[in-house]
């Protein structure tokens, strides 16, 4: 390879990873799933053909279901709670409303009808989805009032728990006596979305010109979008609703971007959010007290263009874990964070099974990335998989000499579970494992159109 192509395959190696990005934690559980017969291979469906529901990957030999019935249904963000106390029921979206999933054997029944209604995520401590409905009016919805409510999975009752005036409601800690929010005042969209594109990708259509006047790519334009709503400099609030007094509450004011607030699946008072905008320049994940008190950064950047982002709770909420590049795109890490100790371990990823979102099991131990499409294929020529990941022992180590303020490294043996191939990367697959373990489920256009699958994990 001449220096020339050197320099060239570098320069898109950066421009590619510009975005590279952030299940929700959910209740152990006692539900099972029933035992089937395992059908045979069945290849992706030509356009226009029927979508298989039951079969097995035809590389890897893993059983995969098709759980949705309707074309462009999805799941919830990768960490938002989707699941009842029980582990029984799963909640994911359809073009026609909220939509049920009995998991014991796969069951799906219409919760609520009607598109309006935007799901956001399972309370904790009850058997009640929570949505929202924005007001009708100009502009973006995020600056519009929405009313927030729960509907019982099972009696179908509805209540309404808040009304915001403007931003979006974002989870509930672990006893639901909190909602937690965020909101940008005047902020503009990255870009305006079409229908189309957002039905079928969930986000906008990306568009920007180059300097040389031409076209950019999904991923360049994403970028520049990004940047300018990074350097736009709009108010913003992080704060909370007591759902005892319907006081709102807030936490944090700035200026810059936030999003991607949470709170800890076990802490009540424990929240993470992060600072938005380009990885290389932010520093990203925060933690704050419910109240108000004890902001502070999650990891600190030791090298330029370290990149860190979309942090998940494991189950237990000991540990906050995240995607770590050290630097962007050239090594690439699961780290994590243990909240009580401040102990701090990575575990390093091979560049073919880096995925857009990471997850971790109900065990805490295993994790799963969804794979990705860098838009370069020297990069990754074999990212595009859905893969679980599980860290390899430490071999030959004088443990005795660890020294827990240091990082601890390992490594993840990955094994291959869906043939990504087909998926068209802009719409993120957002994986989660079920309650039990046995599954993990996750969006995809494999097929053409937008479906929620399942695929058996083997453990």
């Amino acid at each position: 390879m001449t220096q020339a192509s050197r320099r060239t395959v570098l320069k898109n190696l950066v421009a590619a990873s510009t975005l590279l990005p952030l299940l929700a934690p959910s209740a152990h559980s006692r539900a099972q799933t029933q035992a089937q017969p395992v059908p045979p291979p069945a290849p992706a469906a030509p356009h226009g053909a029927p979508i298989p529901r039951d079969w097995k990957d035809a590389k890897s030999g893993r059983r995969i279901i098709r759980i949705s019935d309707q074309d462009a249904s999805g799941v919830l963000y990768f960490y938002r709670h989707a699941y009842t106390p029980e582990g029984d029921v799963m909640v994911i979206k359809s073009p026609s409303g909220i939509v049920a999933v009995r998991l014991k054997d796969w069951k799906t029944s219409l919760l609520i009808k009607g598109k309006e209604n935007e799901l956001l995520f399972m309370l904790r401590t009850t058997r009640e989805a929570v949505y929202a409905v924005t007001d009708a009016g100009e502009g973006e919805a995020a600056q519009r009032p929405k009313t927030i409510y729960a509907i019982h999975v099972d009696s179908r009752k509805v209540r309404k728990l808040a009304r915001i005036e403007a931003g979006s409601i974002n989870g509930a800690n672990a006893d639901d006596t909190l909602l937690l929010g965020a909101v940008s005042y005047g902020a503009k969209p990255l870009q305006p979305k079409d229908a189309a594109s957002v039905q079928q990708f969930g986000q906008a259509e990306y568009a920007a010109l180059g300097p040389d006047g031409k076209p950019l790519n999904f991923a360049k334009a994403k970028g520049v979008r990004m940047m300018e709503r990074f350097t736009a400099r709009v108010p913003a609030e992080l704060f909370t609703i007591d759902l005892r007094t319907g006081a709102r509450k807030v936490l944090y004011k700035t200026e810059d971007w936030i999003g991607h607030a949470q709170f800890s699946p076990t802490d009540p008072k424990l929240i993470r959010f992060c600072m938005e905008g380009p990885w290389h320049r932010v520093d990203r994940i925060k933690l704050i007290n419910a109240d108000g008190s004890g902001l502070r950064s999650a990891h600190t950047r030791t090298m330029n263009m370290e990149i860190w982002g979309h942090e998940f709770f494991s189950h237990d909420g000991k540990w906050l874990w995240y995607d770590l590049q050290t630097p962007r795109g050239q090594v690439f890490w699961v780290a994590g964070l243990e909240l009580a100790t401040g102990k701090r371990v990575w575990k390093r990823v091979e560049q073919n099974d880096w995925g857009v979102h990471f997850n971790i099991a109900p065990d805490n131990k295993t994790f799963a990335s969804d794979g990705g499409d860098f838009d370069m294929v020297a990069h990754a020529p074999d990212g595009k998989w859905i893969s679980l990941l599980q860290a390899e022992p430490i071999v030959d180590a004088d443990l005795e000499s660890y020294d827990d303020k240091l990082t601890t490294i390992e490594k993840f043996k990955s094994a291959r579970l869906v043939d990504m191939s087909a998926h068209d990367y802009r719409l993120e697959p957002n994986l989660r494992f079920t309650p039990d373990g046995k599954w993990l489920v996750f969006v995809s256009n494999m097929h053409g159109a937008n479906h929620v699958y399942a695929v058996e994990t083997g453990i």
